[in-house]
């Protein structure tokens, strides 16, 4: 005859038989989150706003912004797609920041992020800085029929074309 304590038992084990079992899958790290890049201007370069990544601080955001370069940019030896340029903006001040960049080789691997924060500055009239402050600050969706971008792979797909043919918001 079996003891109470056995009725527990069973269950008990197959407990931790399942826990063993799957500890493998729950230790696994998240897959990549999707990007939010809204395209902000197309000149030299197809800039993309990296929305999600937006911190605010008042009225004051940090962010980094997606430059594409054309279809077979290079430097030296190798390709790029282009980089992330990291910036504060002060949207009451309308001033920008730069602070660092960092490259991205075809294919997508990125460099390290080089450069000090430099002094805030005035937000040059008709720039792509004026841009992304205007996307990032006002709410501004220039390009509404571009869609945005999930991936770096997919804002270079979206801005090499539109740096051919020189797209207008």
């Amino acid at each position: 005859m079996k003891s109470r304590l056995d009725q527990f038992r069973a269950p008990r084990n197959a407990l931790l038989i399942l826990l063993v079992w799957t500890a493998p899958a729950l230790a696994r790290p998240p897959s990549p989150a999707l990007l939010e890049l809204r395209l902000a201007d197309v000149g030299r370069f197809a800039s993309f706003v990296d929305m999600g990544g937006v911190q605010w601080s008042g009225r004051t955001a940090k962010l980094r912004v997606l430059q594409v370069t054309e279809g077979g940019f290079k430097a030296g030896a190798e390709e790029f797609w282009g980089g992330w340029r990291h910036e504060v903006i002060d949207c009451t001040a309308r001033t920008i920041a730069h602070a660092g960049f960092g490259s991205i080789r075809a294919g997508g691997r990125e460099g390290p992020v080089t450069g000090d924060l430099r002094s805030a500055s005035p937000l040059p009239a008709g720039s792509t800085d004026e841009a992304v402050a205007k996307v990032v600050c006002d709410g501004w969706k220039p390009f509404a029929k571009v869609p945005v971008a999930s991936s770096v792979e997919a804002a270079v797909a979206i801005g090499r074309p539109l740096i051919e043919t020189g797209a207008e918001p």
